[in-house]
Parts: structure tokens; C-alpha cells; sequence
């Protein structure tokens, strides 16, 4: 009986420990630049938040015609509702909002100051 409860025991914890990596994976994205334009930050918060925290660019640019992936932090919690905001070398900026980071695959930032979505 004792060996029953200890086998159990481990694998509850196994268990819990296998459930908690999960929660804590980083999402990722991919993000193409056809803007036009050269990019230097790319800034992603939980849509609740209002505080953009770092640049998580993984390079210093982002140049027109080039794809970067995109690692949200894993400590962000495991919300999928994202804003994210781009800036280019002239300090403009555009903000997108409520994007679905759980489903997205690539983001299509045009020219026009759009996006194109492919989950």
C-alpha cells in the first residue's frame, strides 16, 4: 500500500511539473517587414497592460523585405490577446491591438500602416 501511495505521489508531481512547463512556453511569431521602411523596435504587451516594456527586436534593425520571429516572454502570463507597437528610424510609431498571439503564424506589416494576418 505504501509503495501504491509514493508511485502515486510521483506521479502527481511529475504531472504538475509537465503542466507548469507548459504554461510557462513563450509564444512566438513571425513578423515580415513591407513597409518600405527600416523598423528598430518591436514592443508586445498583454492587451490589458498599458506598459510596453522592452524592445524584444531580435536584431538592432528590421529591414524592408525580411522576416524576424518574435518571442513573447513566457512571464506575460498565458493571455493570447497582444498589442504591439512598431517604431521605424524617425521615431514614428503605429500601434496594433488585440491580436491573437495563440493563433498567429506570420504578420504582414504593408506599407499603408496595415497588417496582414496567416495563422
Amino acid at each position: 500500500m505504501k509503495r501504491i501511495l509514493v508511485a502515486a505521489s510521483m506521479l502527481a508531481v511529475m504531472f504538475l511539473f509537465a503542466e507548469s512547463n507548459t504554461q510557462s512556453q513563450a509564444l512566438y511569431f513571425f513578423v515580415t517587414n513591407n513597409t518600405g521602411f527600416t523598423l528598430n523596435n518591436i514592443y508586445v504587451t498583454p492587451a490589458e497592460t498599458g506598459n510596453w516594456g522592452n524592445d524584444i527586436l531580435p536584431n538592432d534593425l528590421f529591414e524592408n523585405s525580411t522576416s524576424v520571429r518574435v518571442d513573447i516572454p513566457a512571464d506575460y502570463g498565458s493571455t493570447c490577446a497582444f498589442d504591439m507597437k512598431i517604431t521605424d528610424l524617425a521615431g514614428n510609431s503605429i500601434t496594433f491591438t488585440g491580436m491573437d498571439a495563440c493563433k498567429l503564424h506570420t504578420l504582414i506589416l504593408n506599407a499603408d500602416g496595415t497588417y496582414s494576418a496567416m495563422e
